[in-house]
């Protein structure tokens, strides 16, 4: 039997840092890979060369493209901070990492005899067998202001350069997919969009439980969510005047809860935002938080509030649904195929818009559980054991003679 193993390198390096969309899909295929297809045998290089004390179970184009149909969000303050750009090692430093990087990424994986090679992370470096990416989204083309300006020439260079080097494509949605055919100029066979799941930690809560987590944080029983980096595609500013629109009172009784991990720079930005808006009282920044305390935390809210720009998917509409509270989220990219009629779809730019669906939620209690009910069955049609098992499938497709 083992001899009948499909083996296969992955390339997990960013698992380095702390679980952000990638992270989470690396490592529900390597959670639920050996239970949906037993032959495949995952080698995770980092963990396995680079980092033995790592645990999976805590917890571009030559020319620009031309811009597609969907506009610029025009909100200003979107743009990241130009005074605080994020420190990046230099380019020649950088280099010579990646080139060590992927000499001993190859010499491990020939010998580990793996037929395959999977790159979860949208570039993939040189390897003498066939190899299947995925590619997220395509952020830093379709919107390279929202990114540093070495790492849109990277992909600008690179994406295009490595594209012939993979025999298939994985994406996240459908509306992923079609950018891929259209910006990158790629057949649609050899693309296959596997959506992604919700995590088991995510459902609904007893009051109790919840509660407890509320009290430790010093939170209120009734707040709103928003969870996600600090970047500018993510449209926090857009949460921030949205929540300053709604009257004085509803922001007294439910202030603004923002999860998640962002750079020290980041993080400044996001303290200026606050007190431009004079919402110092009312909104709170809990910064990363384990899963266990998220999970509580989605439960809790009355809603989250996600109006994001741009995503490939959407993980934080998808486990907040899971977790039984209703969603306010965009009407543009991939969003619709998560949501559905379970969430209320907005559009982005439109804060008055975003801050009348906030106040429909906090006073229309039977509005806010019949989403809350929607959303359970919405997040139910999402699983990481299928999605686990498309990625098989494909394994399997490109790993036989």
């Amino acid at each position: 039997m083992a001899n009948n193993r499909i083996r296969v390198i992955l390339n997990d390096r960013c698992l380095r840092g702390p679980r952000t969309g990638v992270g989470h899909y690396i490592t529900q295929l390597l959670s639920h890979m050996p239970q949906v297809a037993p032959e495949i045998q995952i080698f995770p290089f980092y963990q396995t060369y680079c980092r033995r004390s790592l645990r999976y179970n805590h917890p571009e184009p030559r020319t620009r493209p031309a811009e597609s149909q969907t506009p610029t969000p025009s909100i200003q303050t979107a743009k990241p901070h130009p005074s605080r750009p994020p420190r990046r090692w230099p380019w020649w430093l950088r280099w010579i990492a990646e080139e060590t990087y992927n000499t001993i990424f190859e010499a491990a994986g020939l010998l580990h005899g793996c037929q395959l090679y999977h790159e979860p992370n949208h570039i993939p470096a040189p390897w003498p067998g066939p190899i299947v990416t995925t590619l997220h989204d395509l952020s830093v083309l379709r919107f390279p202001q929202w990114h540093p300006p070495d790492r849109v020439k990277w992909y600008e260079k690179e994406l295009f350069a490595s594209l012939p080097r993979s025999e298939h494509f994985i994406t996240v949605s459908q509306f992923s997919k079609q950018e891929i055919v259209d910006i990158l100029n790629l057949p649609p066979n050899r693309i296959t969009s596997i959506p992604l799941g919700s995590r088991a930690i995510f459902h609904p809560r007893p009051p109790h439980e919840i509660t407890a987590q509320l009290t430790k944080h010093n939170l209120p029983e009734s707040y709103l969510l928003y969870v996600g980096t600090v970047e500018p595609r993510k449209n926090v500013p857009g949460v921030l005047t949205a929540y300053a629109h709604l009257p004085p009172d509803t922001r007294r009784h439910t202030p603004l809860v923002i999860v998640g991990a962002s750079a020290p720079w980041a993080r400044q930005n996001l303290n200026e935002m606050i007190r431009h808006h004079h919402l110092s009282d009312h909104v709170r920044v809990l910064g990363y938080l384990d899963d266990e305390t998220l999970a509580h935390i989605y439960a809790g809210a009355r809603a989250l509030v996600w109006p994001t720009f741009y995503e490939g998917f959407g993980l934080p509409p998808l486990e907040c649904m899971a977790s039984g509270t209703p969603v306010i989220t965009s009407n543009t990219c991939s969003l619709p195929e998560v949501v559905g009629d379970a969430g209320i779809q907005v559009d982005p730019t439109n804060t008055r818009e975003i801050a009348e669906a906030i106040q429909r939620l906090i006073e229309d209690h039977d509005f806010a559980a019949t989403l809350s009910q929607k959303g359970l069955t919405q997040a139910a049609e999402f699983s990481w054991s299928r999605c686990a098992a498309e990625h098989a499938k494909i394994y399997c497709q490109l790993a036989t003679p």
